[in-house]
Formats: C-alpha cells, sequence, structure tokens
C-alpha cells in the first residue's frame, strides 16, 4: 500500500513540475550562446593579418518553448568564407551573422558581440624561428640538474600573414613549472597559443629534457690563485697564495673533477682600486658545477717594485 502511495506521490509531482514548466517557457525570455567563428577557402598564398575572435557572442529573444528547441539542437557555428566576401578588405557585421543563423519564426537575434570583425588579408610567409622555453625547475633536497636543458626542435617554422611575422624573432612555449625533481625528465611542453591572430606552426610541442641526479659536495685543497694585468715593474705576493673550494655538482661529474678544472683569479686593476687591503677572487669552474664556498673569501696582498 505504502509503494502504491509512493507511485502517486513521484507521479503528481512530476505532473505539476511538467505543468509548471509548460506556463513558464511561454513567457518571453532573453539568452546568450557562445558560436564558434570559423574562417574558411582563404586563398593560396595570402593569410590572414588582422586578428580574429575564437567565437561570438549571440543574444537572442523567443518564447522558451523556441529557445529551448534552438538550444537542443546545438550551438550554431559562424562559419565564413573568405572566397566569397566582396573585394577588398571589409567588416562582418551583425547582417552578416544574421545571414548564417537560422531562426523559428519567434525568436529574434538581437544582438552581436564583437559587433564587427574586419578580414585584412596579406602575403603569406614561413619563417623559422628559435623556440625560447618558458619553465622553471626545482629540485628534491639532495638532487640537482647536470648540464643544460635540452629542447627538441629547438626551432619552429611558422606560417602566416607576412606583418606579422616580420616582428616574430621567436617563439615561447607555454608556462610550465616542473616541482620537486628527483629523476631525469622528458616530457612534451606545448607551444604558446597565438592568441587571436591566425599562424600555423610546423610543430605543435617540443620536447624538454632535464638530466637529473644525487648531488654530493667535494673540497677541492691548495689552488693557486692567479693575478692578471701585473705592470712589469710590479710583484704581488697572496697571502694565502692558494685557496680552498667546496663545490657541488652530480655524482658522476663530481668525481671526474680534479684540481685543474678549476682557475682561480683576481686583476691588478682591482688590487690597486682597494683601500681594505683584501680583495675578491673569482673562480672559473666546469659547467654544472656550483661553487659553495671559497676559503679564505677575501685574500690579502702586498704590493712591491719588482727589482
Amino acid at each position: 500500500m505504502q509503494k502504491r502511495n509512493l507511485h502517486i506521490v513521484i507521479i503528481a509531482a512530476l505532473f505539476g513540475v511538467m505543468a509548471w514548466a509548460s506556463v513558464s517557457l511561454r513567457d518571453q525570455y532573453v539568452v546568450t550562446v557562445t558560436a564558434p567563428f570559423v574562417l574558411e577557402n582563404v586563398p593560396e598564398g595570402w593569410a590572414v593579418r588582422s586578428p580574429l575572435p575564437h567565437s561570438m557572442q549571440l543574444r537572442f529573444q523567443g518564447d522558451g518553448w523556441r529557445l529551448a528547441t534552438m538550444l537542443i539542437g546545438g550551438v550554431p557555428r559562424l562559419v565564413f568564407s573568405a572566397g566569397t566576401l566582396p573585394p577588398g578588405n571589409r567588416p562582418i557585421s551583425y547582417n552578416d551573422v544574421a545571414e548564417r543563423v537560422l531562426l523559428t519564426p519567434g525568436i529574434q537575434l538581437l544582438d552581436v558581440k564583437p559587433d564587427s570583425v574586419r578580414i585584412d588579408l596579406d602575403r603569406s610567409i614561413r619563417r623559422r624561428v628559435p623556440v625560447v622555453l618558458d619553465c622553471i625547475a626545482s629540485f628534491r633536497e639532495g638532487y640537482g640538474q647536470v648540464g643544460p636543458t635540452q629542447v627538441a626542435p629547438d626551432s619552429v617554422t611558422i606560417t602566416g600573414a607576412e606583418s606579422l611575422l616580420r616582428n616574430i624573432d621567436s617563439w615561447k612555449t607555454e608556462h610550465r613549472a616542473f616541482e620537486n625533481l628527483r629523476a631525469p625528465l622528458d616530457t612534451p611542453v606545448p607551444l604558446a597559443a597565438a592568441g587571436t591572430h591566425v599562424l600555423a606552426f610546423s610543430e605543435s610541442s617540443v620536447r624538454v629534457s632535464i638530466w637529473v641526479e644525487p648531488f654530493a659536495e667535494k673540497v677541492f685543497n691548495g689552488i693557486p690563485v692567479d693575478v692578471s694585468g701585473v705592470p712589469p715593474n710590479r710583484e704581488v705576493i697572496l697571502i694565502p697564495p692558494r685557496i680552498e673550494l667546496v663545490v657541488r655538482a652530480g655524482i658522476k661529474q663530481l668525481s671526474s673533477l680534479a684540481q685543474s678544472d678549476f682557475h682561480v683569479s683576481t686583476t691588478y686593476a682591482r688590487i690597486d682600486a682597494d683601500s681594505t687591503g683584501a680583495v675578491e677572487t673569482e673562480v672559473a669552474s666546469p659547467a654544472g658545477v656550483q661553487v659553495v664556498s671559497k676559503r679564505p673569501e677575501h685574500i690579502q696582498y702586498i704590493v712591491r717594485k719588482r727589482l
């Protein structure tokens, strides 16, 4: 008996909803839909130089039933053929959009945004430009990057309007952040979108490779300090004449390093301009090797005439 009553309640509720919808959908409504914008049949050897929207906002007014029927049928696509446009450059306006939207009686197209789209053509060319990587990487404690980041391919061919491409010298990737890396990375990264400009790319993405290894530190003692630019009649005595370096690198690279891989130096001009009695030194180290510290940080000196 209870099940029978439940069925009656459900049927009554559904009937009520249908009755409410039937009455409500007779009223007038205004709806806004997003319609994809497509330009086809651009003449061979030409390209669009003006910015084009990916879509247009169409605002309709009509009774609820007709609007619902229109929306159920799918959002209209606004397809225009560049080959059928009149000679010369002109905007696509409200009237052009209205011709491509099949409206049933009782539905009105109120407005279109943007209210016009200009189609300007220019000679089509190709240009090969380098890819600029827009990525940052961080590493888990005890790990780090060995060697440079590899990008393949390192350049891309862009096809588009000559007036656009003459100002493009490189092309970025989308921004990516690779965090807490502890193993080698090899992943595709999409090229940045062209926005509202019509450009074609030979590649849609590039592969980014970062070699990651466990890192360690190593101490190198007794590395001599070189002084460049000393006049023939001067002699510089450094105190101490050798320093200690603490460096950080991948374990494999670290095991193959020797003292001769590092060059520590300063200049006579820096000594001559100093008033403190101690100057900094510069360290040239192999790629991928980080100098953690120098001991001492500053080195004292004595300048005297050469006998």
